[in-house]
C-alpha cells in the first residue's frame, strides 16, 4: 500500500498497527490537544459574573459488533445488527470555546449518572447549562456548595414549594398571571421534597398552540407507558416555560434567562456537523481498535479544526466595536472539512510556508462564511448582543 509519505506498507501489516497501543496513543494525543486553550472570550461584556459558561450533552450512536462486550447498547435501531453503541458526553466553555470534556462511554450510560460522576470538576464561579436529562437535585446541591451557578429547566416531576414550604399550585399561578396580564414573572421558591433547595424559578407563558403540542406529546408518552390520563397540575406546567437557577439576579437577570439558556442548542448543532461533515456515528464492521483508532482520529480532527475556527473568532472579534458578527460554525467546518491536506501541509511546513497557508485558510473563511439570520428568528450573535446589552443596564 503506497501512502502520500513514501512508506510502502502490506495491508495486513497495516490492520496490525491497530492495537491496543495505538489506541492509547491516540488517545493520549486527543488529551494533549484538549488540554490547550483554544480562544478567548467572545466579548469581555459577556456574562463578567461568570468564571466559565459550562455547556454540556451527549450524542449516541450504533458501533459494530466487535465492540458489543465493552460498549452496551442503549436500544439505538431495533433493525440494527449490532447490539454496541457509544455515548459521548462533550463539554465546552462557551465563554472561551474550550472543550472541558470529551468522554466516549457505554451508549446505555445516561445523562443523570454522568452529572452525578462529573460533578466534582465543576469549579467555583462556574455557570451550568444543560438540559433535562442531566437533572439532579443532589447534583445542583453540590454546586451551591462549591460555588458555582447552575441555569437548568425545571423537571416536571419535581416539587415547588414557597416560603411557607407549601407546594405550589401551577395552575393558580396560570389563572393569576393571565387575569393580570403578566408576561413573565420569577418567584422565590424551594425544589425537592427531600433537598428543599431554594431556587429562583422564572416562569414564562407560552402560545396557545405551544401548549396543545406539548399535551398532545405527553398524552402519547403517557399512553406509550401504560400511565393514566395527565393530571390537571401537569397540564398547568406545559402552559410555561420554567427555568430555574440560583444566580442572583444582579449575575443573571430574569430578561437574560430565555436567551442565554438558548445558547444550549449550540452544542446540538456541533453534533449534527460532527455527523454530517465528519460522519463519526457511521460504520461498517471492523476490528475493535481499528474502529477506536478512527473514531479518536475524527475527534482530534474535529477538535484541531474547532481550534482554528475558535482562534479566528477571537481574532475578528478584538476588531469589533458595535455589533457582534459570528463565524458560522457549520459553513467553516465543512470549508476546513475539506481543507485537510492544506492543514496538515501547515502543521508540517516551516514557519513561512505555515503562515502563508494560515492566511490563505483565514482569508477564505472571514470571506464568506458568516452565521445569518433565518426567518426573522434571532440567531448566536443576536442572542449574544441581547444578553450583553441587558448586563450593562
Amino acid at each position: 500500500m503506497q501512502s502520500n509519505f513514501g512508506i510502502t506498507m502490506q495491508r495486513q501489516s497495516l490492520d496490525e498497527r491497530f492495537n491496543a497501543k495505538c489506541e492509547s496513543f491516540v488517545k493520549a494525543v486527543l488529551s494533549c490537544v484538549l488540554e490547550e486553550r483554544l480562544s478567548e472570550m467572545y466579548s469581555e461584556k459577556f456574562m463578567p459574573s461568570f468564571t466559565r459558561i459550562l455547556i454540556k450533552d451527549s450524542t449516541k450512536f450504533m458501533t459494530p459488533r466487535s465492540l458489543e462486550d465493552e460498549y452496551k447498547s442503549c436500544g439505538g435501531d431495533v433493525n440494527s445488527r449490532s447490539k454496541s453503541s457509544i455515548s459521548i458526553q462533550y463539554e465546552y466553555d462557551l465563554k472561551s470555546g474550550r472543550i472541558t470534556d470529551l468522554n466516549i462511554t457505554s451508549g446505555n450510560r445516561n445523562d443523570r449518572t454522568d452529572s452525578g460522576e462529573s460533578a466534582d470538576r465543576v469549579e467555583k464561579g462556574d455557570l451550568i447549562l444543560r438540559d433535562l436529562g442531566y437533572f439532579s437535585t443532589p447534583v445542583m446541591k453540590k454546586h451551591v456548595d462549591q460555588e458555582a451557578f447552575f441555569l437548568s429547566r425545571l423537571d416536571s416531576s419535581t416539587n415547588v414549594y414557597d416560603a411557607d414550604l407549601k407546594q405550589i399550585s401551577f395552575k393558580e399561578l396560570y389563572n393569576t398571571m393571565k387575569k393580570e396580564g403578566v408576561e413573565e414573572k420569577e418567584i422565590s421558591v424551594y425544589i425537592g421534597k427531600e433537598t428543599m433547595l431554594p431556587v429562583r424559578l422564572i416562569l414564562q407563558p407560552v402560545p396557545d398552540q405551544v401548549y396543545e403540542q406539548r399535551i398532545r406529546e405527553k398524552t402519547k408518552k403517557s399512553k406509550g407507558q401504560g400511565r393514566g390520563q395527565l393530571t390537571e397540575e401537569t397540564k398547568a406546567r406545559c402552559r410555561f416555560n420554567l427555568f430555574i437557577t440560583n444566580a442572583d439576579v444582579s449575575e443573571l437577570s430574569m430578561e437574560q434567562v430565555y436567551p442565554l439558556y438558548r445558547l444550549r442548542w449550540q452544542i446540538e448543532l456541533q453534533f449534527k456537523i460532527w455527523k454530517s461533515v465528519f460522519k463519526i456515528d457511521s460504520y461498517r464492521e471492523m476490528k475493535k481498535y481499528r474502529y477506536l483508532v478512527l473514531l479518536y482520529v475524527k475527534l482530534l480532527l474535529i477538535v484541531v479544526n474547532l481550534g482554528i475556527f475558535h482562534d479566528l473568532q477571537k481574532d475578528l472579534s478584538r476588531n469589533q466595536t458595535k455589533s457582534i458578527s459570528i463565524l458560522s460554525i457549520n459553513k467553516c467546518m465543512k470549508t476546513l472539512r475539506t481543507s485537510f491536506d492544506k492543514i496538515f501541509t501547515m502543521l508540517r511546513a516551516g514557519s513561512r510556508k505555515a503562515k502563508e497557508t494560515e492566511r490563505d485558510i483565514r482569508k477564505s473563511l472571514s470571506r464568506n462564511h458568516w452565521l445569518e439570520s433565518k426567518n426573522k428568528k434571532k440567531c448566536f450573535p443576536d442572542l449574544l448582543e441581547i444578553i450583553i446589552s441587558l448586563s450593562e443596564k
